[in-house]
């Protein structure tokens, strides 16, 4: 007889303990949580350089982000790119080669003219020509040949990587008139 008043304690505080972990009521609050990361938002434009340490043969891609103006509309998810990038920009770009180099004389732009083995100086190379913008292309891809133990080499811009590596491989062979064997290629827009 005892046994019966427990178990019927027992069977309310079980009982109880559900309604605690169910649901009190339904609110009319819709909201979800908040969102990491825009997938569908467009990408800002970005200007990549291809810029060349020559003491070192090593290479650097220098990435720099553009605002787009408030009233500007994308186009293929991407905002446009200006048209005349600034001095200063170029200038910026051969900043984490300095970082690394120490000198600035070994830092050059990636689009070297034909000659440069010979004249290795930043002014024997093009700003314009070793950077790509990401409203007009996926990739930035190089293509050098070897002068003793230094890489001449010429950049240019492709919707693959296969194009960009292709395309510069062409540009760096009619230059240079040598055949460039040495390619490869990187995304302009960093991965999200």
């Amino acid at each position: 007889m005892i046994l019966r008043p427990i178990l019927a304690l027992i069977a309310a505080l079980l009982v109880g303990r559900a309604a605690l972990a169910a649901p009190v009521g339904t609110s009319n609050d819709e909201s979800v949580p908040p969102v990491v990361t825009d997938t569908t938002k467009p990408r800002q434009c970005v200007i990549a350089y291809l810029v060349t340490d020559v003491a070192t043969n090593d290479m650097f891609v220098s990435r720099q982000q553009v605002e787009p103006p408030k009233d500007q509309a994308a186009s293929r998810g991407r905002y446009p790119c200006p048209t005349d990038v600034p001095a200063r920009v170029a200038t910026r770009a051969l900043e984490p080669c300095l970082a690394r180099a120490g000198d600035l004389k070994f830092c050059v732009f990636g689009d070297m003219a034909r000659g440069f083995e010979n004249r290795p100086d930043v002014r024997q190379t093009a700003e314009n020509t070793s950077r790509c913008a990401s409203d007009l292309a996926t990739y930035i891809g190089i293509a050098c040949w070897k002068a003793g133990d230094r890489d001449i080499c010429n950049v240019a811009c492709g919707d693959t990587e296969q194009a960009a590596r292709d395309l510069a491989r062409g540009r760096c062979e009619v230059k240079q008139q040598k055949r460039c064997t040495i390619t490869g290629a990187t995304l302009i827009l960093p991965p999200q």
